[in-house]
């Protein structure tokens, strides 16, 4: 999904024109120049999803000169709309997930992108990021009085936090999670998602067969350094961020093994990233021939 542009206009038909001509805001927005501040509000609450009725609820208590109201009733809209995108990450997930068990894993040359992967979910990462941030901005307690330019209210939509990103419906917020914590915590935000998920894709184009293990599958490669030095790197790499995978490389005699389990919470997540549970012993690119 596209994020929500923040728009220019300076306004959002619902508070009035700026007035830069008066020095102040009425009622609200305690700076050299109130409208400035209102118009940094009405932009920073866009960005977070905040539009229609909703808005205008905002704009109605900003101008009432009540910081505390405005960062009370802003908090409870981020809070809605970060349950909603945290949701839609793991239901795209889940999509990913019955793509690559349909397709009976990855084959050749195909990886996490065609499940839209990169696409969907690193978008909406950036979006359950912003949120997040904005949650924890408003969090801070405000003084009295009207909304100024560093009021929570004002710099919620700009305010920046290490990302939670949920990989399973057991780590959305509210639920009772027991054992590992199932979150993405991945830094550089949906450009590093997207470059490490292409990273994925590379390597796991080179492998020559995969079966199922408990908990998750385990894909073969034949010898080749450069393919295990970069197995064993981004596997490093992965369980930095996501510390419910547990990755095991083996080089032996017929080959490389690599195996990737998560708790069964997390089981779309490996479909999703590493591909289904293809029947044993059929090499990649081989399954559904079988049957036919």
């Amino acid at each position: 999904m596209a994020l929500i542009e923040l728009r220019q206009s300076g306004g959002c038909g619902c508070c009035g024109p700026a007035d830069r001509s008066t020095g102040a805001a009425s009622g609200a927005g305690a700076d050299e120049d109130g409208s400035t501040t209102r118009i940094r509000f009405v932009a920073g609450a866009e960005q977070l999803g905040i539009a229609g009725d909703d808005l205008a609820a905002l704009v109605t208590l900003f101008h009432r000169g009540d910081c505390a109201a405005v960062r009370r009733h802003m908090a409870q809209l981020v809070q809605a709309r970060l349950a909603a995108a945290e949701l839609r990450v793991v239901e795209q997930i889940e999509q990913a997930a019955r793509v690559q068990a349909g397709a009976g894993g990855l084959g050749p040359g195909s990886g996490p992108a065609d499940a839209g992967l990169p696409g969907a979910v690193t978008e909406l990462t950036a979006l359950v990021a912003r949120l997040q941030g904005a949650a924890h901005r408003l969090a801070q307690p405000t003084g009295s009085g009207a909304c100024d330019a560093d009021c929570p209210c004002v710099t919620a939509a700009s305010a920046v936090s290490s990302p939670r990103i949920p990989a399973s419906r057991a780590a959305l917020s509210g639920s009772e999670l027991n054992g590992p914590d199932l979150v993405c915590t991945i830094e550089g935000g949906i450009d590093a998602m997207r470059a490490r998920i292409t990273e994925w894709q590379a390597v796991l184009g080179r492998a020559t067969g995969r079966e199922p293990a408990d908990g998750g599958v385990v894909l073969s490669f034949s010898h080749d350094p450069a393919v295990t030095v970069e197995l064993a790197r981004l596997a490093a790499a992965e369980y930095a961020c996501c510390s419910f995978f547990t990755f095991t490389l083996i080089v032996g005699p017929d080959g490389v093994r690599f195996t990737v389990t998560a708790p069964p919470d997390a089981q779309d997540v490996v479909t999703a990233l590493f591909g289904g549970r293809a029947e044993a012993g059929l090499p990649l690119g081989t399954r559904g021939k079988a049957a036919a």
